[in-house]
């Protein structure tokens, strides 16, 4: 039989207590998070002196952009980091928008909208992606490429959103589909214009314009929830079905 000395002994039974230790501990913590797929902007149109579509409305298109993006939040959190541009009723410049987005380093930016009637409907929705036709990219070059620009003079903050121009152009599409293919709208377009909020992000970036704000009318409560959510599920899930082309 081996003899074994006082000391080991005493480091065998610290070892012992300290695992039995970290055991219980571990029993206490919470469960790891799981990993986070994407980092996903969310921009909440509009704020503060800025009321949007609906400004005689006691719910103007400011709070039904902010309230559809805490919904779409909710649903997409659990599996992605999802950040709004503005948790309040406040007023942002918009380039401080897009500025949250780079310093981010987000995979996507979404800026939410509405429409104003009488020009469309609660069953409708337009996908629109920045395409100022002043600036002029090849179809693949990368975002880090060089870029034929017919405006040398323009600040570079205005050419961050073009250099992501196929891709934006791509998510949009995905965007459309999806939500074409779910129950809550019956025709979705796709659209390209200058997009001020859109001109200095530095990654993909749409602008989705969704619902109808009737100006001065008043606000069916309920019914504007129900709408709020079929929605903010619809997106939820195109979103989810976009990430993977984006994604790296």
């Amino acid at each position: 039989m081996v003899a074994i000395k006082p000391l080991t002994i005493f480091r065998t039974r610290a070892l012992v207590t300290l695992l039995g230790f970290l055991s219980v501990v571990g029993l206490m913590l919470p469960p790891a998070l799981p990993s986070q797929a994407a980092v996903i902007v969310l921009d909440p149109g509009h704020g503060g002196n800025d009321s949007g579509a609906g400004r005689g409305n006691e719910f103007a298109e400011k709070q039904f952009t902010l309230a559809l993006a805490q919904k779409i939040a909710a649903l997409l959190e659990a599996r992605h980091r999802v950040e709004l541009t503005r948790t309040a009723d406040v007023q942002m410049e918009p380039a401080d928008r897009a500025a949250l987005a780079n310093h981010l380093r987000a995979d996507l930016m979404i800026s939410l909208h509405a429409a104003v009637a009488p020009y469309c409907s609660g069953r409708t929705a337009t996908v629109y992606y920045h395409n100022d036709e002043r600036l002029k990219i090849p179809f693949g070059t990368s975002s880090q490429g060089s870029l034929a620009e017919s405006d040398a003079d323009r600040p570079e903050w205005d050419r961050l959103q073009i250099r992501h121009q196929h891709q934006s152009q791509n998510l949009a599409a995905t965007l459309k589909q999806s939500m074409g293919d779910s129950e809550t709208f019956d025709n979705v377009t796709v659209s390209s214009v200058p997009l001020v909020p859109l001109m200095g992000a530095d990654l993909p970036a749409v602008l989705v314009e969704v619902g109808c704000m009737h100006p001065a009318a008043p606000t069916n409560r309920q019914m504007l929830e129900q709408q709020l959510n079929q929605y903010a599920a619809s997106l939820a899930k195109a979103i989810e079905t976009a990430l993977p082309g984006l994604v790296q």
